[in-house]
C-alpha cells in the first residue's frame, strides 16, 4: 500500500458539519461521522508533540516530534532540536506502547516517508535519507537525499516527500525564493513559484510537475485512477471565504493566487480552477481513502472528507467532517490510512506559533496525541494500480472515447510521448459545446510540448474558436513566425471571450503580432458592433492600452454610452504608463461635464492622475470645474487630486474640508483627505487644520497629517499636539505617520509626542492582563448591533476587509474569521492589532536609497518593482528594486489601534460577538 502525506502549520477553517456522535479523550469532546469509533492510538507517555507518520514495511509507525521550539527559523535550522520517533504495537491492541528514537539532531520536519527500506524526511531546506539496516529501531545511516537551499522565514519551502503510483518521490516546494535546477534536457530551469517536483529515487529524472503563485501546495494524494490531487495555501487572494483548498493538479497546469512569480511559465488560459475551496483552511496532511480524500484543518480542529466525483475532464467534490471537535488546542497535523484499513490522525498538540496568525500564545506544554478511527464492519484498503498512462489510456484509442477522463489521458499521454498525433486529430479531442478547462489545457499543453508548428498555423483559419484559442497560445509560446500575423490580427473580430483572452496574450508574448494587431484594429475597430468593440477595448486596455487606436476619435464620434464607459476607461489606463495625446483633451473635458454618471467618473480618475504640466489650456478648464460648486462634489475633489492643481486644491479647502463630514462616504472622506494631505499649505492654514485633524477619523487622520511634514512652526506643532491628545487620538496615529507629520518640527515638539506615546502604550503583560479582564467583563454581544458597528462610518472596518465580495484587501478577508479565531483572539485582533499578524499581511518596511523609509504589506513583487499596500482604498506604494535599500518586518499594524477609546464596551462587545457569527 503506498502512503501519501504531509503538512503545513498554519491557520484554517472549514464549514460546519452534520455531528453524528460524540466520544471524550483527554478532556476533549470530538464529533465523529457516523458509523465510525475512535480510540487513541498513542498518548503522551509514547510522544507529545507528533506531527506526521507514516507506516514501515512491518506495520510499526514512524512519527515527526518537535521538541516545542518556535524559535526563528534561522535558529532552529543551527540547533536542530526536533526527532523521528519508531512506535511498535507489540501486542497487536491498535496502540502503540513502545518507542525508539529513530533518528534526532533534524531541524523543523515537515514531512515522513517510508518507502523501499528507507526513510525519508523533509526538514528545510532538505530531504533526509535515514536507513536502519538492522531494524533495531534506530537508523545508523543519514544522508541528504536532495537539498533546496531556500530558507524562508516560515520554514514552508519543502513540504513532502510522497512515493508516487509511478514510483517516482515527490514534493511541494512553497515560498517565493527562488530555486535553479538542471533539468533533463532543461539546463538552468530557474523559478520563484510554488512546485510540485518529482525525481527517481536514484535522483535521475527530476522535474517540475505543476506550477502555482499559492503560497504553499502542502498534501499530494493520488486517485485510484492515477490523477494527483494536491492541498495548500493561498490559492487565490482572500475574497468572500475563499483562500485555500484542494486541486486536481494535471501537469503543466499553472494555479493561483495569480502575482508576478509566474511570470515566464508556459500558459494554457487562465489559471486553472480550484476544484474544492476551503476558505482560510491551510490544510495540513492529506491521504486518499477508499475514493475519497480525507484533509487536515490544522486550526479548524477538523479532519475534512471529500467525495470525489467526476465532473467532465476533472472532478467535484461532496464535502463532510469525519472527526471535528471545539476544542482550541487539538490541531490535526496528518492523517494516513493504516495497513488493516483504519484511520490513523495525529494531532500535534499546543506547542506551534511560528507564523500563525491566530495568536502569538504558545501552548508547549499541550501535548498531542494520535488517534485511530476505524469503520464498523471494517474498511478495506484500496491499493493504487498502474498510472493510466502505461498502457490503459493509448493516445489513438483514447482521444476518440466519449469519456472525458479517458480523453484527457490520451492527450496526457501524446504529449509526455512526444506529441506524435496530427494537430488535427489532437485539436478533434477538444469538448464540443460546454468548456472544458482540463480538456482545453491537456490539449494546448500537448501542442506547445510537440505540435507541429507548419500543422498548427494551417489549422487556425479552419478551427472554430475554442481550437484556434488552443493554437494561439501554442504557436506564442513556439514558433510564431509559423503563422502570418495577419491572419492572427484578423481572429480580433470574434465575440468570443476565450479567444480574445488568447490573443491579448500572443500580442503580449510576439511584437510581430502586436503590430499586425494595432493595425487591424486602426482601421477596423470603430466599425466593429458597440459590445464586440467594448469587449476589444476593455481587455486590451487592461493588458496593453498601447494598441489601442486613436481613442480620443472614437469617444468622439461614439454614442454607445457603454462603449463610451469602456473608452474612457482605456484611455485612463494607457495615461497611466506614459504621456497622453493632445488629441484628448476636448472628449475627455467632454466626457467630464457630460453629466453621465459613469463616463464622468472615469474622466476625473483620468484626470486626477494623467500628467498636466505641458498642457495648461486643460488645467485651467479643470480649476474652473473644481471651482463649480454646481457639479458634483465627487468629481471635483477627484480632479482636485491632480499634482498640477496644488494651487487650486489649496484655495478649495473649504471644499475638501467638508467632505470630511461623518455624513460624507467613508470613501470620498478618504478621497479629500488624501488631497489635503497632498498640499503645502502656510502655518496659518495649518492652523485652521490642527482641529480637522483631531476630529477626523482613524483612516483619514494619517493621510492628514502629511499635510504637516514641512511644517517648522512650533505653534503650529504643539497645537496640532494639543488637539490629537485632548481627542485620545495620538495613541491611534501610526508611529511612522506621526514621525512623518513631526520631521521639520522643532525637537521640543518631538519630544511631548514621544512622551505621550510611550506613557499611552502598555507593554505586553499589561495587553494580556487587560483582555483578561475585559473578556470577562464585556456583556454579552448581539450579532444585529454588532453588524451595524462593523460597517459604520465610525469604524470603516469595510475600507480594509472584505465579507464575501465587499470590501478592502489591504486586511485579511474576515468572511469565515469566526470559525477561525476564538473571543480572546477576537478582542486581541481589535483592541491590539499589532500584536499578532496574520499570515500574508505581516506589515514591512522599507528603507531607500535616499533614506526614506515606507510601512506597509506587500502586495507585488518582480524583478523591477516591490509594491506595498500602505492604506485604505488600495492606496499603493510602488519602489523600484533598484531603490531598495533594506526591507524588514514592521512592528506596527497598518490597523489602528484606538477601537477602546472610540467604542463603548457594549459596542465592542457586539462587534466580537459579529465576527464570531461569521462562519
Amino acid at each position: 500500500m503506498n502512503r501519501f502525506q504531509t503538512f503545513v502549520l498554519l491557520v484554517a477553517g472549514l464549514p460546519g458539519f452534520t455531528r453524528a456522535g460524540e466520544v471524550a479523550f483527554n478532556g476533549r469532546t470530538f464529533q465523529v461521522a457516523e458509523g465510525y469509533t475512535m480510540t487513541e492510538a498513542a498518548g503522551r507517555a509514547v510522544v507529545e508533540r507528533p506531527i506526521e507518520a507514516c507506516f514501515d514495511g512491518k506495520g510499526r509507525l514512524l512519527v515527526t516530534e518537535s521538541s516545542g521550539s518556535n524559535d526563528p527559523v534561522a535558529k532552529q535550522v543551527k540547533d536542530k532540536t526536533h526527532r523521528v520517533l519508531r512506535l511498535s504495537d507489540t501486542d497487536g491492541d491498535g496502540v502503540f506502547e513502545t518507542r525508539t528514537v529513530f533518528a534526532d539532531g533534524l531541524m523543523f520536519p515537515e514531512g515522513i516517508l517510508w518507502h523501499d527500506g528507507a526513510v525519508y524526511v523533509a526538514a528545510v531546506p532538505e530531504i533526509w535519507k535515514f536507513t536502519d539496516a538492522d531494524d533495531d529501531g534506530v537508523a545508523e545511516k543519514r544522508e541528504v537525499w536532495f537539498d533546496g537551499k531556500t530558507m524562508t522565514g516560515c520554514a514552508n519551502d519543502l513540504h513532502g516527500p510522497y512515493i508516487g503510483p509511478d514510483g517516482m518521490i515527490y514534493w511541494c516546494k512553497g515560498a517565493f525564493a527562488e530555486q535553479t535546477y538542471d533539468f533533463p534536457g532543461k539546463p538552468g530551469w530557474k523559478s520563484r513559484a510554488s512546485h510540485v517536483f518529482r525525481m527517481r529515487p536514484d535522483k535521475t529524472g527530476m522535474e517540475c510537475v505543476f506550477t502555482a503563485g499559492m503560497d504553499n501546495p502542502v498534501g499530494l494524494a493520488w486517485t485510484p485512477e492515477g490523477d494527483l490531487m494536491v492541498c495548500g495555501t493561498f490559492l487565490q487572494h482572500p475574497e468572500a471565504g475563499r483562500r485555500d483548498g484542494i486541486i486536481h493538479a494535471v501537469r503543466g497546469g499553472v494555479w493561483g493566487k495569480d502575482h508576478d512569480v509566474l511570470d515566464g511559465h508556459v500558459r494554457t488560459g487562465g489559471l486553472m480552477p480550484v476544484m474544492t475551496h476551503l476558505g482560510p483552511a491551510a490544510p495540513a496532511g492529506m491521504c486518499r481513502y477508499g475514493r475519497d480524500l480525507l484533509v487536515c484543518q490544522f486550526n479548524l480542529r477538523t479532519v475534512s472528507r471529500h467525495q470525489l466525483i467526476p465532473d467532465g475532464a476533472t472532478y467535484r467534490t461532496e464535502d463532510s467532517a469525519l472527526l471535528t471537535t471545539e476544542h482550541p488546542d487539538f490541531h490535526p497535523t496528518d492523517v494516513l490510512q493504516a495497513p488493516d484499513g483504519s484511520v490513523v490522525v495525529i494531532d500535534t498538540g499546543g506547542w506551534y506559533k511560528l507564523c500563525c496568525p491566530t495568536s502569538q500564545l504558545a501552548k508547549p506544554e499541550v501535548p498531542g496525541a494520535i488517534y485511530r478511527l476505524r469503520k464498523a464492519g471494517g474498511e478495506v484498503p484500496v491499493a493504487c494500480p498502474e498510472p493510466r498512462w502505461k498502457g490503459e489510456a493509448e493516445p489513438g484509442a483514447a482521444l476518440k472515447s466519449q469519456n472525458a477522463h479517458i480523453r484527457r489521458a490520451g492527450v496526457e499521454a501524446a504529449g509526455r510521448g512526444g506529441n506524435t498525433i496530427p494537430v488535427k486529430t489532437l485539436l478533434g479531442a477538444l469538448p464540443e459545446g460546454k468548456p472544458d478547462r482540463f480538456l482545453d489545457h491537456a490539449v494546448t499543453y500537448a501542442l506547445v510540448e510537440g505540435g507541429d508548428p507548419a500543422a498548427m498555423a494551417g489549422a487556425v483559419p479552419e478551427a472554430g474558436p475554442t481550437g484556434q484559442r488552443s493554437l494561439i497560445y501554442a504557436l506564442a509560446q513556439t514558433k510564431p513566425e509559423a503563422v502570418q500575423s495577419s491572419a492572427v490580427a484578423g481572429l480580433l473580430a470574434t465575440d468570443d471571450a476565450g479567444l480574445l483572452e488568447a490573443l491579448v496574450f500572443g500580442f503580449s508574448k510576439v511584437p510581430a503580432w502586436k503590430a499586425a494587431g494595432m493595425e487591424w484594429l486602426g482601421a477596423h475597430l470603430a466599425g466593429q458592433r458597440p459590445s464586440v468593440a467594448a469587449a476589444l477595448i476593455e481587455k486590451l486596455g487592461a493588458a496593453d492600452a498601447s494598441m489601442l487606436p486613436d481613442l480620443g476619435g472614437l469617444l468622439e464620434k461614439s454614442e454607445d454610452p457603454g462603449l463610451r464607459v469602456k473608452v474612457v476607461a482605456a484611455m485612463r489606463s494607457l495615461a497611466k504608463k506614459g504621456e497622453w495625446p493632445e488629441g484628448w483633451a476636448g472628449p475627455l473635458l467632454k466626457a467630464l461635464r457630460s453629466g453621465a454618471k459613469d463616463e464622468a467618473r472615469e474622466a476625473a480618475g483620468f484626470f486626477a492622475r494623467g500628467k498636466l504640466d505641458a498642457r495648461p489650456g486643460v488645467a485651467q478648464a479643470l480649476a474652473e470645474f473644481a471651482g463649480d460648486a454646481s457639479r458634483p462634489a465627487e468629481l471635483r475633489v477627484a480632479v482636485l487630486a491632480n499634482p498640477a492643481l496644488g494651487a487650486v486644491a489649496g484655495g478649495n479647502l473649504a471644499l475638501l474640508v467638508s467632505r470630511l463630514s461623518a455624513e460624507t462616504a467613508v470613501e470620498a472622506r478618504l478621497a479629500a483627505a488624501q488631497v489635503i494631505g497632498s498640499l503645502a499649505l502656510k502655518p496659518e492654514r495649518l492652523r485652521e487644520l490642527a482641529p480637522v485633524v483631531a476630529r477626523a477619523g482613524m483612516l483619514e487622520r494619517p493621510l492628514l497629517l502629511k499635510a504637516f511634514r514641512s511644517c517648522a512652526d512650533e505653534a503650529v506643532g504643539m497645537q496640532l499636539l494639543d488637539g490629537l491628545e485632548s481627542g485620545g487620538g495620538l495613541s491611534a496615529v501610526p508611529e511612522q505617520a506621526l514621525q512623518e507629520a513631526l520631521a521639520a518640527f522643532p525637537d521640543s515638539v518631538k519630544a511631548r509626542a514621544k512622551a505621550a506615546r510611550a506613557k499611552a502604550a502598555p507593554d505586553r503583560e499589561a495587553q494580556e492582563r487587560h483582555l483578561a479582564e475585559l473578556e470577562k467583563s464585556l456583556p454579552a454581544g448581539d450579532v444585529t448591533r454588532g453588524s451595524v458597528v462593523f460597517h459604520s462610518a465610525k469604524t470603516s472596518c469595510l475600507l480594509c476587509h472584505k465579507i464575501g465580495y465587499k470590501g478592502g484587501t489591504l486586511g485579511p478577508d474576515l468572511t469565515r474569521v469566526g470559525a477561525v479565531r476564538t473571543r480572546r483572539d477576537l478582542l486581541e485582533g481589535v483592541l491590539y492589532p499589532s500584536a499578532s499578524f496574520v499570515r500574508s499581511y505581516e506589515p514591512v518596511e522599507v528603507a531607500d536609497r535616499a533614506g526614506a523609509r515606507t510601512l506597509g504589506v506587500i502586495r507585488n513583487q518582480n524583478a523591477e518593482s516591490l509594491t506595498l499596500g500602505t492604506g485604505a482604498l488600495t492606496l499603493e506604494v510602488k519602489i523600484p528594486i533598484a531603490d531598495v535599500a533594506s526591507i524588514s518586518p514592521g512592528q506596527t499594524s497598518l490597523m489602528p489601534g484606538a477601537f477602546e477609546q472610540l467604542l463603548k464596551p457594549e459596542e465592542i462587545a457586539d462587534l466580537i460577538s459579529y465576527l464570531q457569527s461569521l462562519k
